[in-house]
């Protein structure tokens, strides 16, 4: 479905998965860019057929096993030949088929990776987006974004206040959290739309005031733990 659109791109929302992990299709005319690929790739493939687009690219936010248990697929299907993922989460990527066992109880093949190159960056520069590594949640967790500042594509970095979420896992650095909220609060606006990893679309200013989670690690930043 829709989720948000402006003048130049629409992004639309797959739910494919038991936790509801957002899977993000970025459409540009009829061509397309997949961000979480989180499963059930041939629903994937079947929703770009309907809409006449034509995949150019698929990327990962980070690489934990509900934002990428379809890109095996995607890749198999022949419409992308690889998963870009920040390189410092090839080893989580990895580990993902031995969670999606755990707790998924299914068996995920692991794509073909690629690190964010220049030629992704380049093309994604021509669709009027940037992608910003930051680390927090994963190593390599990252996150797209409008050039204009009008939205963020987050993963985990943010979920939507209104969900149940864990304050902080163990594996999470609560610097670099912190650091993509100060980056947030400082480099757009309060009504920049945020699509995050699990949730609706939310906005800066929503989650500033009201997510517990983003309100903790700066807390805890804050004095110096």
């Amino acid at each position: 479905m829709l989720i948000y659109q402006n003048a130049h791109l629409a992004v639309h929302r797959l739910l494919l998965n038991e936790l509801k992990t957002n899977c993000f299709i970025i459409q540009n005319g009829t061509e397309a860019l997949l961000v979480d690929p989180t499963d059930q790739a041939d629903v994937i493939i079947a929703y770009l057929r309907e809409h006449g687009l034509q995949l150019r690219h698929m990327l990962t936010t980070h690489g934990h096993f509900d934002h990428v248990s379809g890109a095996a697929g995607m890749v198999e299907s022949g419409l992308v030949d690889t998963l870009y993922v920040h390189e410092k989460d090839f080893d989580e990527l990895k580990r993902a088929k031995t969670y999606s066992l755990m707790i998924f109880k299914k068996k995920m093949e692991v794509p073909p990776m690629a690190h964010y190159s220049e030629e992704l960056v380049g093309f994604l520069r021509g669709w009027g987006l940037g992608l910003r590594h930051v680390g927090g949640h994963t190593k390599g967790s990252s996150y797209l974004y409008g050039l204009d500042r009008d939205f963020i594509i987050s993963g985990d970095l943010t979920l939507h206040h209104k969900l149940t979420i864990t304050m902080f896992d163990s594996r999470e650095n609560t610097a670099e959290f912190k650091e993509f909220i100060d980056q947030v609060r400082q480099d757009f606006r309060p009504d920049t739309v945020i699509l995050p990893g699990h949730g609706n679309a939310t906005t800066v200013a929503a989650e500033l005031e009201h997510n517990k989670k983003w309100a903790y690690v700066q807390q805890k930043e804050s004095h110096g733990h």
